[in-house]
């Protein structure tokens, strides 16, 4: 749970611009391989990173060895200690506390979805064919690349435009609601309910 908070706390730094050397290195190098991936194939581009990485370490080793030859730096200055220390063994319980995660999300989702295409509850049942239609006219703009390369900008410009117009965005959101509530109050008294759908929502 400590790991997961500190992640958590790392993620929301990270969009909200706390570092901008570290969100912005981090933005532009996912969204050059996205980019990448556009006209590349993803083996191609994967290839022509490790590549580089490879270049860019080999630089770094014959720099040190040079730099300790002239004896104008001493072996354990070694910009690459660093990363040689990491742990990268991924610890069995962690596997399993994601699964258990991943299981938590999974279920409750099954779950929606099937109450969502039996049509459980109406109301909810519409909102879902209206998302999925909506999904029809995205899916004619943007191919799913395209949406990904959005989203990652999105990711990293939406939380900051929503910290520093907080206020505003909050007051936007509460009018929606209010006027989903009052349209869902409408319909829900308009459509036959069965018992079961009802009784649930109790």
């Amino acid at each position: 749970m400590v790991d997961l908070a500190s992640a958590k706390t790392a993620v929301k730094d990270l969009v909200h611009w706390e570092n901008p050397v570290s969100s912005a290195s981090t933005l532009g190098f996912v969204l050059a391989c996205l980019v990448s991936i556009c006209y590349y194939s993803f083996i191609s581009v994967v290839a022509y990173i490790s590549l580089t990485l490879l270049v860019i370490v080999l630089g770094i080793k014959i720099y040190s060895y040079v730099m300790v030859f002239l004896k104008k730096a001493d072996p354990s200055n070694d910009p690459l200690i660093a990363i040689t220390n990491i742990e990268v063994n991924i610890p069995p319980e962690k596997v399993a506390e994601m699964t258990g995660f991943l299981v938590d999300v999974a279920n409750p989702s099954v779950m929606e979805l099937r109450r969502l295409f039996l049509l459980e509850n109406w109301f909810d049942s519409i909102k879902f064919v209206l998302c999925l239609w909506g999904f029809t006219y995205i899916g004619s703009w943007f191919n799913m690349m395209t949406l990904i390369i959005l989203s990652w900008v999105g990711l990293f410009t939406l939380p900051l435009l929503y910290k520093n117009n907080q206020t505003a965005v909050d007051e936007i959101v509460g009018s929606v609601n209010t006027q989903m509530t009052e349209i869902k109050d409408k319909v829900m008294a308009v459509i036959p309910m069965s018992k079961d759908s009802t009784k649930k929502e109790e």
